[in-house]
């Protein structure tokens, strides 16, 4: 079985060594070496052109692991970011599927990050993640436009303004499109949740996140529920009816 070839980008010599070590146990990872600034990082990744580039997000005071990434036109390696600490950026690497590990670094998390990118690196997706999350970190307002979707076939982006709803399939989530498409994604509809409700998208029910773009009607009868512009019905949660009506009138 071919290796695959990593590096660590890491200012904090004591995290990278110890990353290093943590590498160590798994025998499909060959470990080709570590920096500890940005030029040393960049010169690295161009010598030796790794699978995996596990990166911390702050190097040194001035420089951080997007600048090293832009320095790169066309990347080609699956990037895993380290952080002690951000939840902007933690929420940004969500929207991107864009993974990161957390300080201090545990094993099993680490064994699960580098399954996932033996496997997007077999899919050949790694460039377009990387391409999509630079796109969004350049964007004036901080906010992301777009989220990517990976269904068993394919990975998607797509624009916010074009999801109409999603809902829950137990540990799967429907995503319903403007354009009359469905998508079956393997995440919970809360991981979806926590990412929208700040962009105009409301948890109307337990299995029911809804753009509000889409509102049309509410409907008092049995008990409540909205109308999408699609015409379908949702239920509404009575404790999410305030919620709700707060949010109709700031539209």
């Amino acid at each position: 079985m071919t290796k695959i070839s990593a590096v660590i980008i890491e200012d904090e010599i004591p995290v990278a060594k110890s990353l290093e070590t943590l590498l160590s146990f798994n025998e499909n990872i060959a470990f080709k070496g570590m920096a500890h600034d940005i030029n040393a990082g960049e010169e690295l990744i161009r010598n030796v052109n790794p699978n995996i580039v596990f990166c911390d997000i702050q190097l040194g005071k001035n420089a951080t692991g997007f600048d090293l990434i832009e320095r790169f036109e066309n990347p080609q390696f699956k990037l895993i970011f380290v952080t002690a600490y951000n939840e902007y950026a933690i929420k940004a690497f969500k929207y991107n599927a864009i993974d990161y590990l957390l300080k201090p670094i545990d094993q099993e998390e680490l064994e699960v990050s580098i399954d996932r990118a033996k496997k997007q690196i077999q899919e050949n997706d790694a460039e377009n993640q990387l391409k999509s999350l630079m796109e969004m970190m350049t964007q004036k307002n901080d906010q992301p436009k777009k989220l990517l979707f990976k269904t068993s076939e394919q990975i998607r982006a797509v624009d916010l303004q074009d999801i109409i709803r999603l809902e829950s399939e137990s540990n799967y989530t429907s995503v319903y499109l403007k354009d009359g498409k469905k998508l079956l994604v393997s995440k919970a509809l809360k991981e979806y949740s926590d990412l929208l409700e700040d962009r105009n998208f409301f948890r109307a029910h337990q299995s029911h996140l809804i753009n509000l773009d889409f509102f049309e009607i509410y409907e008092k009868q049995d008990g409540g529920y909205i109308i999408l512009k699609d015409g379908t019905n949702i239920p509404l949660a009575k404790r999410k009816k305030n919620q709700l009506f707060d949010l109709l009138e700031k539209l």
